[in-house]
């Protein structure tokens, strides 16, 4: 590369670096390169020379300049007053420098009433400071800018994107990616824009939704690529979707509970006859046979729960409290099967919550008891409840075998279980109770490594009336 063309390269490079409207003039005041900000403010087209640009005044004192200038071998600098000629209301002051070694002059503009149109740095800032993450790509796929949103969203330092395709953005969002590059330009160039859900698993416990849409601009022929983060539409759509399966479950229970509730009645009414003339071995049949009939009203109990309100009067009472005695009602059989049990309180004071006790005293029942069943001897379950930003957090927490990311996303779904002989419909019984409760639950686990879950409650508000002292049991 010649000494000119650096030169030239170095003076585009402080023209555009700027965001004042800047021109390159020869010295006869033709227009050599205008920046981008100078065809945004002035919208000027087909103007070649200094000339249509600024008044007859203003040019005399242009004249003066350029004619010193090239009877000069230093660099000159000089700033005059100007009115530019197709707006009168337009005023300011254009600043000169005189770069001898390849005789160019650089005016930057500094106008005292801008145009209405907004200049170059309104709209980089705003692709600067968008919470969405943003690619300007050229039509060869490489990637020419980034906004600040490339850590946030896919933890990539800059230099490592920019001059790079985009194919590698791609990869990291989707490691299964391999539709060729210029296959995907040349479809949104069809198009005008193209849009998908990827699923980014950002770390073991994180995974995210992006949401991308390319677009194409025809005038500058680049391609903007809009990464925006759908995750919580999408896990809202999930939890609309479990919302669907319990009413669906509730409206089927409620259809047959009757002609279920009818035969049950019947088995359990004949097996207290037959208890009265059957032999010892009859008996032990019978008693099986009654154990199986509890069963099944059990199961029918918890269909129905999924769809009927409770219909006990809801109070105030101490979650502290409860988790202590369902603490000691589960110690014994944890003993048994050799697994240790912790419990850890970080409460400022004995906050409550505002619910149906009872229900609630299930949702545990129902946690401690999977949580038990998935260890062995040696294992552990931690409790810890907390207080922050006016909720209860309560985590519960064991070292068991753990379930696999699909177990994960199934495991408030109704008769999904992972264990042989379960009904697969405790968690959506803890799930719609924590809901109902204004709460919220959440679920993270790993094979060989164990499961936590996550419930959180509003305290109860100031000033409802306690039905319960703050530190009674309320454990039947």
């Amino acid at each position: 590369m010649s000494d000119f063309d650096n030169m030239r390269k170095n003076l585009s490079f402080l023209v555009d670096d700027s965001f004042r409207p800047s021109l390159i003039l020869h010295l006869n005041g033709d227009i050599y390169y205008e920046n981008e900000p100078f065809k945004m403010q002035f919208d000027i087209i087909n103007k070649r020379n200094i000339n249509e640009i600024i008044d007859s005044t203003s040019m005399r004192d242009w004249t003066a300049f350029s004619e010193r200038a090239g009877k000069s071998e230093q660099m000159l600098m000089e700033k005059m007053s100007i009115n530019l000629c197709f707006n009168e209301n337009c005023q300011g002051h254009m600043q000169l420098f005189y770069i001898p070694d390849i005789k160019k002059i650089i005016a930057k503009f500094d106008m005292q009433n801008p145009c209405d149109i907004p200049s170059l740095k309104t709209y980089f800032n705003a692709f600067r400071q968008s919470s969405n993450f943003l690619l300007l790509v050229d039509h060869n796929g490489k990637i020419r800018d980034v906004n600040e949103m490339h850590t946030i969203f896919i933890n990539q330092p800059k230099k490592e994107l920019v001059g790079h395709c985009i194919s590698k953005v791609l990869s990291i969002v989707d490691p299964n990616h391999d539709e060729p590059v210029q296959d995907i330009l040349e479809k949104v160039k069809g198009h005008g824009f193209v849009e998908s859900i990827k699923t980014y698993q950002r770390s073991v416990e994180d995974t995210r939704y992006y949401h991308i849409i390319t677009s194409y601009d025809k005038e500058t022929n680049m391609f903007v690529v809009q990464m925006s983060d759908s995750t919580e539409k999408e896990n809202l759509q999930v939890q609309l979707a479990h919302s669907g399966s319990l009413s669906a479950v509730g409206q089927i229970a409620a259809s047959i509970a009757h002609e279920i509730r009818n035969p049950i009645t019947t088995l359990k009414g004949f097996t207290q006859l037959l208890k009265v003339s059957a032999t010892e071995d009859s008996i032990r049949y019978i008693s099986v046979i009654e154990d199986e009939i509890e069963r099944m009203e059990s199961i029918l109990g918890e269909m129905l729960v999924l769809s009927k309100p409770s219909g006990k009067k809801k109070s105030v009472f101490s979650l502290e409290v409860l988790v202590g005695d369902m603490v000691s009602i589960l110690s014994p059989k944890a003993v048994m099967d050799g697994i240790e049990v912790v419990q850890q309180v970080e409460l400022n004071g004995n906050p409550l919550m505002f619910g149906d006790p009872d229900k609630i005293k299930q949702v545990l029942l129902n946690l401690f008891k999977n949580a038990l069943e998935s260890m062995q001897i040696g294992g552990t379950l931690s409790i810890h409840l907390a207080e922050s930003d006016g909720k209860l957090i309560l985590s519960i927490s064991d070292t068991g075998k753990g379930m696999t990311r699909h177990q994960v996303n199934q495991v408030f779904m109704p008769f999904f279980s992972s264990k042989p002989g379960g009904t697969g419909l405790g968690l959506p019984f803890v799930l719609k109770t924590v809901e109902d409760h204004g709460g919220a639950i959440g679920v993270e686990s790993q094979i060989g490594i164990g499961t936590k879950f996550t419930l959180s409650f509003p305290r109860a508000k100031e000033g409802v009336n306690n039905s319960l002292p703050s530190k009674q049991s309320i454990v039947s």
